[in-house]
């Protein structure tokens, strides 16, 4: 029988859509744009002993979830049946991790289980609904007869990592092959997996911004980490725009990437521009804000994320001043954009591709501009930055 609590967790995570789903474009594996020659991935095979876990995790060796990682999504059902197969000796899945910085390891693949195994040696769930061993359910592990003790401890898990030598783009690739799972990583989990840093630590941060969960009607950050790709979006595109080539997904993953070198000025530089630019917008819309307006005239429950760039790329060139002068006419500009055919057509389907980036900046600096509020127009993708980009994988 499902408890109660198991259902909950489950049903919090599925209800958690303050942000609509975005489109992404196919990335194919092993495309043209890598030479053959760098297309290599390089591994190495390990036993993972599951007595070791605990102080691996704890000094940092190996990287579960965290603050750079989703929420746990497995609910101690799920994670007690895996302890299960543990005494009973089931084979596990083998586990991927990918090496990163200071000879530690970051698992794309295994999460879940590594963490239940973690939360469970250390005393944070009880075992529930088991069915061969029964006698063990609502044991806590120091509960546990210590037989049973010493069989969980003295499992290996077969893993294999990823070495930090091989292509970035690559490794992306493969993390997602892996992503088999019921619930697996999508690509912005994959990212603070993988390109752990200061940048990724204050798009974490900034998923806590006060505005910013007024604006999502939220009370903690998306669980699926739809609010640091939003982020990481307006940073990608509002400092490096210039080097955007067309591959829209491509271009977030090498910004993180290049951002890891960034040092605190940049950082903070970066921070105020967030912070600065949702207080402009949020003076404008309150928490109607990036939300797409009905045949009705009213605000669609979600985040639209087409919209989301539109609107922070545009208020982060203007003054704030000059928008808290203009407040109703700003909202007759949006009115009179989300009835503007190309517009729509820009934030309701393929809203990764360039055309349809640039349409919804041009259209919505149009309707700023027919308003009395002056408005540059914004464009990326030239052809000639592909060749100059600073972000390209190292």
């Amino acid at each position: 029988m499902t408890d109660k609590k198991d259902m909950e967790e489950e049903t919090d995570l599925q209800n958690d859509e303050s942000i609509a789903e975005d489109t992404e474009e196919e990335i194919p594996l092993f495309d043209d744009e890598i030479p053959a020659r760098d297309r290599k991935l390089q591994t190495n095979p390990f036993d993972f002993i599951v007595s070791s876990i605990s102080s691996q995790i704890d000094d940092g060796s190996i990287v579960l979830q965290d603050q750079f990682q989703r929420r746990r999504v497995w609910n101690d059902a799920k994670a007690s049946r895996l302890i299960e197969s543990l005494i009973l000796n089931v084979p596990i899945p083998v586990c991927y991790f990918a090496e990163i910085e200071e000879g530690a390891y970051a698992v794309v693949d295994g999460q879940q289980r590594l963490t239940s195994i973690y939360r469970f040696l250390t005393n944070q769930f009880y075992l529930r609904g088991l069915k061969v061993r029964p006698d063990l359910n609502r044991k806590r592990f120091h509960q546990l007869p210590s037989a049973d003790q010493r069989l969980i401890k003295a499992r290996t898990i077969r893993c294999i990592v990823i070495l930090k030598e091989s292509h970035p783009d690559i490794r992306f690739d493969v993390f997602e092959r892996l992503n088999t799972a019921t619930v697996s990583l999508n690509r912005q989990e994959l990212r603070n997996s993988t390109y752990r840093g200061e940048l990724n630590d204050v798009i974490i941060k900034l998923c806590n911004n006060s505005t910013f969960l007024k604006i999502r009607k939220a009370e903690t950050p998306d669980k699926r980490m739809r609010d640091a790709e939003l982020i990481l979006r307006f940073f990608a595109f509002h400092f490096g725009g210039e080097s955007f080539s067309g591959r829209f997904t491509r271009h977030l993953d090498n910004y993180l990437l290049f951002g890891r070198k960034f040092d605190d000025v940049e950082i903070e530089r970066h921070q105020k521009a967030f912070e600065e630019t949702m207080e402009k917008v949020f003076d404008a819309f309150g928490d109607e804000a990036f939300r797409r307006i009905d045949a009705r005239g009213a605000p669609e429950n979600q985040i639209n994320s087409a919209i989301f760039d539109a609107i922070m790329l545009t208020f982060a060139r203007i003054e704030r001043k000059i928008l808290e002068s203009k407040r109703d006419k700003i909202r007759e500009a949006y009115r009179s954009v989300c009835n503007n055919p190309e517009f729509i057509d820009a934030i309701s389907r393929a809203t990764r591709d360039t055309s349809r980036l640039n349409t919804r900046l041009a259209k919505w600096a149009e309707a700023l501009n027919s308003h009395g509020i002056k408005c540059p127009v914004i464009s990326f993708g030239k052809p000639s930055d592909a060749s100059t980009s600073p972000y390209s994988p190292e």
